[in-house]
Parts: C-alpha cells; sequence; structure tokens
C-alpha cells in the first residue's frame, strides 16, 4: 500500500479517536554475515510488535543493492510490515535506475525514498524551498528530514514549507543518542544540527566513555561501566523524548526513528508517548498478514499459527486465492499447504530462543518443563513455538499458564475468553473503534501420554468443551467432535461487517500443525545438544511419546464463575485427582504407580 495512503488512513482514524495519536516508523541497518542477519531478523521481529507503519533500511556502501531489495521484500510478504525502499540517485545513468524501480515494483515494493543531495533541509536559502516545491510539484508524496535535536529548527522549516505551499505530510526523524556508537555518529556527522548545550553533554559523556575503554586499572569495574553506560542511554532516551513532545505541540503527525538495531531506547520513547499499549487496537486484525497482492483478502487463518505467522506465510505461498470469509472456502478451492518438511527448516529461521533460556544440559522432563514456566513468567523472550514474549491478550490468564505449566502442561497456544469487548480495547481490540470482540478459551499443549485418559475423563462431563489430541506420526488420536468441522474462536462484529478472523480446523491440525509442531522439538530445541547427549535424547523421547492436545471451550458467554465445565475447572479436577492418586500411593509407598509424581501443591485456577 502506498505510504500517503496509510497516512491518510490513519488520520481519518485519529478523527474518530478521543486521544489523536501520531503514527511512527523504524529504520533499521542491514548486517552483511547471516549471523548479524539472524539478530536483526529478531529484532525486525520484537519491534513488529508494537505496530509501526512501515519500516526501511539504512543504505550502506557494505550491503549490495541485491540484498537489500531481497531483505525489503521478505519484511513485507513474510512479516506482514509496509516496507520503504532507500534509493539513492546519486552518479546513477536513468537506464540504470529504470531498471532497479522496475525490480522493486515487480518485488511489490510500492514506496520508495529518494535520498536527494541538492537541497539542504533546514536552509533560510529561499531557492531550496522552490526546489523542494519542485519535487513535491513532480509527484513526490511526503519529505522525510535528516536527523536533528533543535525543534525550532524543524519548527521553522515546517513553517516556511506551508508558507510556500508545501502542504505535504514533513516526518521529522528522530536519532536516539544513547550509546557511545550513537554519540559518536551524531558528534562527527555535518548534516545532524545539534544545540550547542546537546553537543557539549555529548562529547563530555563521549569523553568519560572513551577514558572508560581505554583504561586498564583493576578499579574500573564492570559495575561503573555499567553506570556510565546508563548515564549515557537515560540522556539521550530524555533528549528524544522531549523533542518527540514539542513536535506534537506543532503540528507533527508522525516520527521516523532511526533504531540503530536497538529496540530498548525506541521502546522507552514509545512508552513514554503512550503509544505501546495502544499497539494492538492498530491492527486491522489480531495477526499481521502479508503484504502480498494476493492476500490483500484475506481475514481467516487457523489459530494453530498465531505465534509462527512467518511460517505460515510460507505454507501457503503457492496458493492462488486466501480465505476471506470463513475457512470452508479452502477445502472448496482445493488448496493445499506445502508440505512443512520441504519449506519450514529451509526458509524459516531458526529459534532465537538461547540454549541458555532451553537449558544447557536437560537431566529430566522437569528440566524441560521448567522452560515453559519460565516463558510464561517472563523470564525468558520465546520458546520454539512463539516468537515474541507474551503478549498483552495473554497476559490476561498469566497466572493461569503459570499453574498449568508448573503441572507438566507445555503449552504452545492459548486464548482467553472475551464476550462482547469493545475493539479499542489495549489487550485484544482490532478491526477499527466502533466494533466488539468475542473469543472463545482455546489451550494448546503437549502432553505426557500416561496422563491422556485421565485428562480425557476429566473432560468427558463437559458438554461445550471440543478436543483433540494426536500423537508425532498421526497414528493414535483421540477425539469427542465428530463433525470435524472448521470452528470460528475470534470474531469481530462491527456496525458495517463481521469479521470472523480465527478458526481451529481438526483436519489441518493433525495433517498439516501436527508434523510442524512436532518437528519443532528436534529442528529448533533437541539440535542444540550434542547428537548422543542425555538431553539431546531428551527431547527426541519427548517428540516420540507426548501428545499435542488442543481443548476448545465453546461457551463464550459464561464466565467461570457461572459454570464448572470451562477449561480452567477441567484441569483443576484433573489435578485434583492425581493428587488423590498420589497420596493413596504415598500410602503404600509406591510412587511408580502414579503417572505424575511432580511434588506439586493444587492449586485453584481463578475465574477468568
Amino acid at each position: 500500500m502506498k505510504l500517503i495512503e496509510l497516512i491518510e488512513e490513519h488520520q481519518e482514524q485519529n478523527k474518530l479517536r478521543n486521544k489523536p495519536e501520531p503514527f511512527f516508523s523504524f529504520e533499521f541497518a542491514a548486517r552483511s554475515t547471516s549471523l548479524q542477519q539472524d539478530r536483526l531478523n529478531r529484532l525486525i521481529e520484537i519491534l513488529a510488535t508494537v505496530e509501526p507503519m512501515y519500516v526501511d533500511f539504512t543504505l550502506s556502501p557494505t550491503i549490495s543493492h541485491q540484498r537489500l531489495v531481497l531483505l525489503s521484500a521478505q519484511t513485507q510478504n513474510l512479516r506482514g510490515l509496509e516496507t520503504v525502499f532507500q534509493l539513492s540517485f546519486h552518479k546513477k545513468r536513468p537506464e540504470k535506475l529504470k531498471k532497479q524501480i522496475k525490480e522493486l515494483k515487480k518485488k511489490g515494493i510500492q514506496n520508495l525514498l529518494i535520498r536527494n543531495s541538492d537541497i539542504s533541509l533546514f536552509s533560510y536559502d529561499e531557492g531550496e524551498y522552490k526546489k523542494l516545491k519542485e519535487k513535491i510539484q513532480n509527484g513526490a508524496d511526503l519529505i522525510r528530514t535528516l536527523p536533528f535535536y533543535d525543534s525550532n529548527e524543524f519548527l521553522i522549516f515546517f513553517n516556511k514549507c506551508r508558507e510556500y505551499e508545501i502542504n505535504c505530510p514533513i516526518i521529522p526523524v528522530i536519532l536516539p543518542i544513547t550509546d557511545y556508537k550513537s554519540a559518536i555518529i551524531v558528534s562527527k556527522s555535518e548534516n545532524i544540527k545539534v544545540p550547542g548545550n546537546i553537543l557539549n553533554e555529548i562529547k563530555q559523556l563521549t569523553s568519560q566513555t572513551i577514558q572508560t575503554k581505554q583504561t586498564k586499572q583493576t578499579k574500573q569495574t564492570k559495575q561503573t561501566k555499567q553506570i556510565k553506560r546508563e548515564i549515557i542511554f537515560e540522556f539521550g532516551v530524555k533528549i528524544a523524548l522531549d523533542l518527540c513532545k514539542t513536535l506534537l505541540r506543532g503540528q507533527v503527525i508522525g516520527f521516523h526513528f532511526i533504531t540503530l538495531n536497538n529496540e530498548d531506547p525506541i521502546k522507552r520513547i514509545l512508552e513514554g508517548l503512550n503509544l505501546i499499549q495502544s499497539s494492538r487496537i492498530r491492527r486491522k486484525l489480531p495477526w499481521r498478514k502479508s503484504t502480498d497482492p494476493r492476500r490483500k483478502g484475506e481475514t481467516v487463518r487457523p489459530i494453530f499459527w498465531t505465534k509462527r505467522p512467518i511460517s505460515y506465510t510460507l505454507l501457503t505461498s503457492n496458493w492462488k486465492k486466501y480465505p476471506r470469509f470463513a475457512w470452508d472456502e479452502v477445502k472448496r478451492e482445493k488448496l493445499k499447504f506445502i508440505d512443512p518438511y520441504l519449506q519450514l527448516f529451509t526458509k524459516v529461521h531458526v529459534s532465537r530462543t538461547s540454549l541458555k533460556d532451553l537449558g544447557k544440559e536437560l537431566n529430566s522432563i522437569y528440566d524441560v518443563e521448567k522452560v515453559f514456566v519460565k516463558y510464561y513468567k517472563r523470564k525468558i523472550r520465546s520458546l520454539p513455538w512463539i516468537e515474541n514474549q507474551l503478549d498483552l491478550e495473554n497476559m490476561i490468564i498469566q497466572n493461569k499458564l503459570i499453574t498449568v505449566a508448573k503441572r507438566g502442561l507445555m503449552v504452545i497456544n492459548s486464548q482467553p475468553r472475551i464476550n462482547s469487548v469493545s475493539s479499542n480495547d489495549l489487550r485484544v481490540g482490532f478491526g477499527g473503534l466502533d466494533g466488539y470482540i468475542f473469543q472463545k478459551r482455546y489451550l494448546e499443549f503437549f502432553f505426557k501420554p500416561s496422563r491422556i485418559e485421565w485428562l480425557l475423563n476429566a473432560i468427558k462431563d463437559s458438554p461445550h468443551l471440543r478436543y483433540y489430541a494426536t500423537n508425532h506420526d498421526g497414528s493414535v488420536t483421540y477425539t469427542n467432535d465428530e463433525k470435524l468441522e472448521p470452528t470460528a474462536v475470534t470474531w469481530g462484529v462491527f456496525s458495517d461487517k463481521i469479521i470472523g478472523t480465527t478458526v481451529v480446523d481438526p483436519d489441518t491440525f493433525k495433517n498439516v500443525w501436527r508434523k510442524e509442531a512436532f518437528a519443532l522439538w528436534i529442528w529448533q530445541w533437541g539440535y542444540k545438544y550434542k547428537e548422543k547427549s542425555k538431553s539431546r535424547k531428551l527431547i527426541q523421547q519427548i517428540h516420540d511419546t507426548y501428545f499435542l492436545v488442543y481443548i476448545l471451550d465453546n461457551d463464550f458467554i459464561n464466565s467461570s464463575v457461572s459454570t464448572q465445565q470451562n477449561i480452567w475447572k477441567v484441569l483443576e479436577r484433573l489435578f485434583s485427582l492425581e493428587d488423590n492418586m498420589k497420596n493413596q500411593c504415598d500410602t503404600k509407598n509406591n510412587i511408580n504407580a502414579m503417572p505424575n509424581s511432580n511434588k506439586i501443591k493444587t492449586i485453584n485456577l481463578n475465574n477468568f
């Protein structure tokens, strides 16, 4: 989508909001090595969760044009982030430029940022403004500045543009000075305007940092160095935040942040502007879809890939059309998934979950279970099945997820019950500002085979619950769903439409997602250990013997207070049965008779 159209759409939404908010975008630095690029991909995924309007990548003499084109195209098509391509006209023949632009268009990139050196922004020269106006008249949609730190300079420039009837959006570029690297870039750049008092502070902080780096005295402790780094960080965040707040009072409608591939200062600034919490309601759908034109009308996906959208995009990349109203369209059109084994491990990045987080050594199943507990306590950032930290939506049921994780349920997907909550709710909202959101409870987890019968017995008297359990090769399955048809689990009701966005489909669960979910044990966890190690064998054992289970609660109307048959109550019964049996086994001095002998107290799953 063209950037100017996104901005216009954002402004229309602002008119409907009680409190209009600015848009923002991010600029990343592409990297040359695969390891550096892997880290950059991880950073993009993290910052994508706050819903930037678009992203782009800094031109660099060390990165080829082709690599930037590929990176931009992947960011759009796989990650669903609108991408602007920076293009330099410097010393390029028209024929070459036309060829490059044609190539970008073929890749689906609709927005170009022209790096122009014949106009000096913030200039007081009348001729500069005439040149700028000519660029706009010849088809440019907006203006983006160079980084700056003097708000008065920008506001003078902004007002001067308006005097010359340059009425397009003018986007200020913010480069936070939060570490030694950014301080050096700013202090030595001839194109970045810095007020004297800030420049002096930068030089002083830089000087202190250089001294710290050069000294070899033992008295320079790690703590001292950390304090100095924090001083620079806090200084830079405050300068950038104050600058943004001042600009917002001067008719600025959005910001472009140069990240220098560092997420922390950007998040701190957005938090200071109260823009982080509202990220969910900026979404048109609860999941981010590809910008591929073929997916323009796509509104329905299975819940299984909620935490792995890139994988889903790849596995459906061969489809000629995508479901717009109901998942049944997939079967009617006979659309087939690409086999996960062909695509998953060659094109989808490996897990960013470090060995430190997963466990440098695994001695028992309990060590594996502890990893899931740590994730739901937000002590680690990801799991092989979940690309990012626990989101606001699942924070609603965080305590329950921690509880069931402690009892051996390795949860990889979940959502809370939502009944007619405003679509502008910060945790679950999407689709606009005039609707209501509905969700059914859903829980998906890996489960020890010796406990399956007990779980099914606990569920059998709950008419609203549907479950499906399968082993790694699909040779053994359990279900109480006779129809085995797709079921809506998330939808929005608006004044002019109903958006059914997420479904549970037993057939897709067994034949596609099952393969991927089990394979991730091996490819993104087991392979991190040596081939014949105890840890590797333990992960293989889980892959070979455990069941993948989902439980869907179709009663989205009643809360936990009014029914004893929801997912959480069923699990309480299961844990109670196990504890009672364990106590009986303890009495008989026969602990081995218990399918699960973890010494954990039964915890009541509170209402939600």
